[in-house]
């Protein structure tokens, strides 16, 4: 990323966080820890890929259904193998297709495009052809083998007796693949279109042949890449990429179909500060070689230029020394390049002459911006003709809108200048077509090279960013002359980010993030399942980034399974979450090749692995009731959880892992009693000592202590009784678990007392007859709204055990008149744990409107729920039709229209103040019984609903006091609305008031 020092890591957080609220060779095996492998996912059928829009990815940039990295979607006949990038057209029929054995025919014309003839020649053999013949052209054919057609006459035939449309439509890089029996012999053709056209036909037969079993499927693909120009940036600040790694990156990139690689390192001197200097001869020959693969790949190989003050902008010498550099990088095969001007100061030149030149201010920078890149372009065309357009990176890159430097810059830009920006944001959450749009609006019309800043990491070091690319529309990939990702410093792991980069950049409208997702974990990890499960864990768990995309999701259903079983007193309860732990605890050894990379998130992964087990054992022994088993699992859980609050160089997820272990290790004390307040602790050389505020009937006492040492005697546990002194009421165990049942005997003291060697004593706790068994509360205050004559609504009743026992029993509630609640008549609680008890509540027709109590109770607790009869809502969305309208818009890119134009990326923006209203004016008068609300992350923490029927004098019809934003679904009862406002009372973020959408349904019949 470039941005410098402090101000890199200031400027990239506030972009991140602004951009979350404000709104504002080529057949190199694919798998990097193993042999060769196939990914495997859907890809679309024809006719289906324009419809299925951005799949995978939601509205406002959140990735689809797929959340687990490790999964395997199923794929019809009909869709035949995966295929990646996924193909724009593709069909599969198991009816044509053709064997392929231990001989083969390859057909190209001695023009054919020598690395897609390589790639298709190792794809044969790995697919175990044996003898290849290649005859002359003219040459009759072998009689036996299958037959593949490379871009001859015979191709051309070939595919349209197949079904194959013509290409006269199909863009630069397009290509036709057809298999089948035309004239009666099994025959594979392909035909691409332009210089990389071929190629990318061989890569998708690599993957077919990869997926055949000894036959080629029989597929009709008809492809083409979206974006002109897709590939990677290595941009990040650090060590540049080693001569090996950028290698490896190219056969990588050839793979995937990519076609671009730009070289900007940031702390690379001979292309910053010492930008005149030229590279010493090793890494020239570095450069050369590394040429000679990105033309074997298909990729150009580009290279940027960030002169920034350290030249003179208006000097002649100057400018001919940057074209002189570029002359050099060209020689060394560089055939694409970038000059930078991020990080220079409108105020400071390199020269005085600058000065008096240009004078200060936006509009002098990007005048002088403007004739550098022109003077530098016009140098490369007249050079080089037909080489890639000169870009541009200008100073303000990520800024949304028109400004003095953009408009100046557009006014002084030759039209044959690209210009890079990275969306709106360092870091955006998203990028939409509008945004591009309007980008290019502010810059001339300029072509646009999206670079965009994911994963790159050096902005948080801590953190390795792993997940799917997301939330960028398809006009991005479309509408961009270039899409560029930004890799992370580690080359590996980048790999599973930019391959789903690459897929989106390829197929925007048929992408799906989760299965793109899968694809690319298969490809790192290749065929080893337990190495593709280590991957996918790591994935898995360090996917949050500035695209803010959900960490561990794959661990959520896990874990709530696991507490919907342990609920239900399942014996097998955690069975899968501790194997899912395991994974995480055994990914350092299973991933030894990434170690280099990936070794301090790996150890990470593998403590939370090791506590996850750890607290899987812990439930599972009380559930069993194996008190010594749980208290060894106990302590080392604790010893685990220590370790894990060390500070470390390495961050992976919270969001899932640690609330886990929070709550195991609460559930895990309240079974055992350790976290209750019982009394007053005292200790002396021979005791342990609790007493009690007063006399009370004691049940039970558990005692936990280190396991008692051999030999070690007299520890016993005592009660004192009134009148009566101290009663022994066991012996201490030597597993370090005691629990006692003392049958309600009265008593003010309890204690652990020994001879000898004192034990490492934790805990000594009593538990008492006298008090409730278990607390009992209900869910959301006890309070529902639920329709009259309507579905049942649902209620958790809560409880939770006090005692050393389970709890069971009835469950009961008395409603009045009108209002049915349906519950389970038995309740059961383990020990320590928590049961959530589902009611349902029924209003009938013809109940009147109004607020009902309904008593609800349990163990002897009784709580009262509160419930709401609503009138039932439905019809058309009343706001659809409305005219909004608001207190104020934070920019003209926010209006209050927004929230009501049934767009899921749009939405309505308030300036930060507090007080802050929407409002909508309904057609005609109507009773409104309900309100969705659909927030942004900037929402207000506390808002009031009012209704009017004339915009003057206004009813009250609901208040939210604690709102926690996202979707809220609000009743109403307001009749004779003409118009409904919304007012922000108190922000719960320093940014304004922000709404995706409302909508409103009346009273129903």
């Amino acid at each position: 990323m470039q941005l410098r020092g402090r101000k890199r890591s200031t400027a990239a957080a506030m972009a991140v966080i602004g951009s979350l609220l404000g709104g504002a060779v080529a057949s190199a095996p694919p798998g990097f820890l193993a042999g060769p492998s196939a990914p495997d996912g859907p890809t679309a059928a024809p006719g289906t890929a324009g419809a299925a829009g951005a799949a995978g990815v939601g509205a406002n940039g959140t990735v689809g259904p797929v959340l687990d990295p490790g999964a395997d979607t199923p794929r019809s006949a009909a869709e035949g193998p995966a295929v990646w990038p996924r193909p724009q057209s593709m069909a599969a029929d198991p009816a044509r297709e053709v064997p392929l054995g231990r001989e083969a025919v390859l057909v190209a014309p001695a023009d054919a495009d020598p690395h897609a003839l390589r790639v298709v020649r190792e794809a044969l053999r790995k697919a175990g052809v044996k003898t290849l013949h290649e005859p002359e052209p003219g040459e009759p054919l072998p009689e036996r083998g299958t037959v593949v057609r490379l871009q001859d006459a015979g191709a051309q035939e070939a595919l349209l007796a197949l079904g194959a449309t013509a290409a006269t439509d199909l863009p630069n890089g397009g290509y036709r693949l057809a298999v089948g029996r035309p004239g009666g012999r099994d025959t594979v053709a392909l035909a691409g279109v332009g210089e990389e056209g071929l190629f990318h036909a061989a890569q998708t037969l690599r993957q077919l042949l990869a997926a055949g079993g000894g036959k080629v499927p029989g597929v009709l693909v008809r492809d083409w890449p979206a974006a002109p120009v897709r590939g990677i940036t290595e941009g990040f600040y650090g060590q540049p990429w080693t001569e090996e790694q950028r290698l490896a990156q190219l056969d990588f990139m050839g793979r995937t179909k990519q076609n671009r690689m730009l070289i900007a390192s940031g702390d690379d001197p001979y292309r910053t500060t010492g930008w005149r200097e030229d590279y010493p001869k090793e890494r020239q020959e570095e450069f050369r070689t590394l040429a000679e693969r990105a033309r074997a790949n298909r990729v150009v190989l580009a290279w940027a230029v960030t002169p920034g003050q350290s030249m003179c902008l208006s000097s002649a010498a100057d400018r001919a020394a940057l074209g002189r550099k570029l002359d050099s990088m060209w020689d060394l095969g560089f055939r694409a390049f970038q000059v930078q001007f991020q990080d220079v100061s409108y105020t400071e030149w390199g020269c005085r002459a600058d000065l008096q030149r240009y004078g200060r201010g936006p509009e002098a920078a990007a005048k002088a911006h403007a004739e550098v890149a022109n003077e530098l372009a016009a140098h490369l065309a007249s050079r080089y003709p037909g080489a890639p357009a000169l870009s541009l990176l200008p100073t303000e890159y990520y800024q949304e809108g028109a400004t003095a430097y953009r408009t100046a810059l557009a006014r002084g830009l030759d039209a044959r200048v690209e210009v890079a920006w990275t969306g709106v944001g360092v870091v955006p959450r998203t990028i939409t077509g509008r945004e591009l749009a309007g980008a290019r609006s502010a810059l001339g019309q300029q072509p646009l090279i999206t670079m965009d800043n994911y994963p790159v990491n050096d902005w948080d070091p801590g953190r390795i960013f792993l997940g799917p690319y997301a939330g960028r529309e398809p006009a991005v990939a479309g509408g961009s002359a270039a899409l560029l990702s930004n890799a992370m410093q580690q080359p590996i792991l980048s790999r599973i980010p930019l391959f789903t980069a690459a897929d989106f950049a390829w197929n925007p409208r048929g992408y799906r993030a989760g299965e793109s997702w899968q694809a690319a974990v298969r490809d790192l990890a290749g065929s080893d399942p337990r190495e593709r499960e280590a991957v996918a864990a790591l994935a898995g768990n360090t996917t949050a980034s500035g695209l803010k995309q959900e960490e561990s999701a794959y661990l959520k259903p896990l874990v709530e399974q696991f507490w919907k079983a342990r609920a239900a007193g399942d014996p097998a309860a955690g069975t899968e979450l501790r194997k899912a732990f395991t994974v995480l605890r055994e990914a350092p050894a299973r991933l030894t090749a990434l170690s280099d990379e990936a070794g301090p998130w790996l150890e990470r992964l593998s403590h939370y692995g090791t506590a996850g087990e750890l607290a899987v054992d812990v439930l599972q022994a009380q559930a069993r009731g194996d008190g010594a088993a749980a208290w060894q699992a106990s302590r080392s859980l604790a010893e685990a959880r220590e370790a894990l609050a060390e500070p470390g160089p390495a961050q992976v997820d919270k969001a899932v892992l640690d609330p886990f272990l929070e709550k195991a290790a609460a559930e895990a004390d309240a079974w055992t009693g350790v976290a209750r307040t019982t009394g007053t602790v005292t200790k002396d050389a021979q005791a342990w000592t609790v007493r009690l505020d007063s006399v009370r009937p004691v049940s039970a006492v558990t005692v936990m202590t280190d396991p008692l040492p051999a030999g070690s005697r007299g520890a016993v546990v005592e009660a004192h009784v009134p009148g009566e002194g101290w009663r022994k009421v066991g012996d201490a165990a030597a597993s370090g678990w005691t629990q006692i049942d003392t049958a309600g005997l009265r008593a003010d003291a309890v204690r652990l007392a020994w001879a000898g060697a004192a034990p490492v004593v934790h805990q000594v706790v009593p538990w008492f007859g006298d008090g409730p068994r278990a607390r009992f509360e209900l869910a959301d205050g006890g309070r529902t709204d639920a329709e009259i004559g309507g579905a049942a609504q649902r209620v958790t009743a809560q409880l939770s055990a006090l005692g050393p026992g389970e709890v069971r029993g009835p469950l009961s509630a008395q409603p009045p008149a009108g209002i049915e609640v349906r519950l389970p008549q038995t309740a059961v609680v383990p020990r320590g744990g928590r049961a959530s008890i589902p009611l349902e509540v029924v209003v009938a027709a013809n109940t009147p409107p109004g607020t009902y109590q309904v008593p609800v109770a349990f163990d002897g607790e009784s709580r009262t729920l509160t419930v709401r009869a609503v009138p039932r809502t439905g019809g058309p969305d009343l706001l659809r039709t409305a005219r909004a309208s608001s207190s104020a818009n934070e920019t003209a890119a926010f209006p209050a229209s927004a929230a009501v134009d049934g767009s899921p990326s749009t939405r309505w923006s308030s300036p930060a103040v507090d007080g802050a209203w929407w409002q909508a004016e309904l057609p005609a008068p109507a009773r409104v019984g309900r309100l969705e609300l659909h927030w942004q992350d900037a929402y207000p923490s506390a808002y009031r609903v009012e209704t009017s029927a004339d915009g003057v004098t206004w009813r009250p019809a609901a208040a939210v006091t604690s709102s926690k934003g996202g979707r809220e679904s609000l009743r109403l009862d307001a009749p004779d609305t003409r118009f409904l406002r919304v007012t922000c009372e108190r922000r719960a973020t320093r940014y304004g008031c922000s709404l995706w959408s409302a909508e409103a349904y009346a009273v129903t019949p």
